[in-house]
């Protein structure tokens, strides 16, 4: 996944939004970037702004200090957890993030906001084989949402099993062809499996779409 500028909306591997790294040199030094992130680099970075997925206005200090009140009352408020949750994690507390992020899960497994938060933490932390479950349960719930499965065939990448990785990313071009993140990572999964032509082929596909921008 360095692309964590995800649809404000959306729920949380590669995207190149950088116009200034050749494409070329991306493909040999092995760039990729999150769906949801705005810059590349040459690992998924810890440094972008993912978005949470929750419509809430980032909480002041007192804001998130309410938010723990709330909860000393009433544990079970997953709306004031999902807040409080969402205000570690824009702010790098990934532990306290995950903490909260956890309960409303353990609460509500089918909490969307959880599923894809849990993620892409997981995610940001380089932990793929943990972030690959929740990716998969958001998907089985919204199987529309492009760059979550491009974070997920991330993933993969990072555990070298290209074939899923590519197969994903296969999936996302089949249902939306404009999606540049998939064309970049596909092109980059494919040169990592040896696939070389392929893989050029691909490269170009995203040149011209991107050029098109």
């Amino acid at each position: 996944m360095n692309s964590k500028a995800k649809k404000e909306q959306s729920y949380g591997l590669i995207e190149a939004r950088t116009a200034y790294i050749l494409l070329g040199l991306c493909l040999t030094l092995g760039f990729l970037i999150s769906c949801s992130q705005d810059k590349t680099s040459s690992k998924p970075s810890n440094e972008q702004t993912r978005t949470t997925g929750i419509q809430t206005q980032p909480l002041s200090l007192d804001d998130h200090t309410t938010y723990e009140k709330i909860l000393a009352k009433d544990s079970l408020n997953t709306d004031a957890r999902l807040k409080l949750a969402a205000y570690y994690y824009l702010n790098k507390d990934y532990n306290k993030a995950l903490y909260h992020f956890l309960i409303v899960h353990t609460i509500d497994k089918n909490n969307m906001a959880a599923l894809f938060n849990l993620g892409n933490i997981n995610y940001d932390l380089e932990q793929n084989e943990e972030a690959i479950p929740y990716y998969e349960k958001f998907l089985a719930k919204d199987k529309s949402n492009y760059n979550v499965r491009c974070d997920l065939a991330t993933c993969y990448i990072r555990l070298n099993k290209y074939d899923k990785a590519i197969n994903l990313l296969k999936e996302n071009i089949q249902a939306n062809y404009n999606h540049l993140q998939s064309h970049f990572n596909l092109s980059y999964a494919l040169k990592q499996s040896g696939k070389i032509t392929e893989a050029n082929e691909e490269m170009n596909v995203y040149q011209k779409l991107k050029s098109k921008q």
